[in-house]
């Protein structure tokens, strides 16, 4: 039984989920964040758009496997739950960067001064 857990779950289906359960979680506590905010400041379309193609991705490769006559894998749920939720982020995104009029050109990123790369602006010296 090596390289396999006591209920006949394998350590990397096992990992797998894990990661997918505490995506699963932080996906949702982001929407929550966004709707009661009612803004979507700090979200990458982006970013969510590449995300959801990956869960979509990883989906249909475990929905492929079937067609080499294997059973359907239990993971595959939570990443078409994950893909839901990471959707529905996305268009409470676009919602609400519709309805404020934000867009990801509107204003620049605001820059934290112990992380900007650029030099340190000059003071005005004052010549007595």
């Amino acid at each position: 039984m090596t390289g396999a857990m006591s209920i006949g779950v394998s350590v990397n289906v096992f990992l797998e989920g894990t990661m997918l359960v505490c995506f699963g979680l932080a996906w949702p506590l982001a929407t929550l964040g966004m709707l009661r905010a009612r803004r979507s400041n700090g979200k990458g379309m982006a970013f969510t758009a590449i995300v959801l193609c990956g869960y979509l991705a990883r989906a249909m490769a475990k929905l492929a496997l079937t067609f080499d006559g294997k059973p359907l894998a239990p993971l595959f749920w939570l990443y078409v739950i994950n893909a839901g939720s990471v959707g529905t982020n996305l268009a409470l995104q676009r919602h609400f960067r519709d309805r404020t009029g934000q867009s990801s050109a509107s204003k620049p990123a605001p820059r934290d001064a112990a992380f900007s790369l650029a030099p340190p602006a000059k003071s005005a010296e004052v010549v007595p």
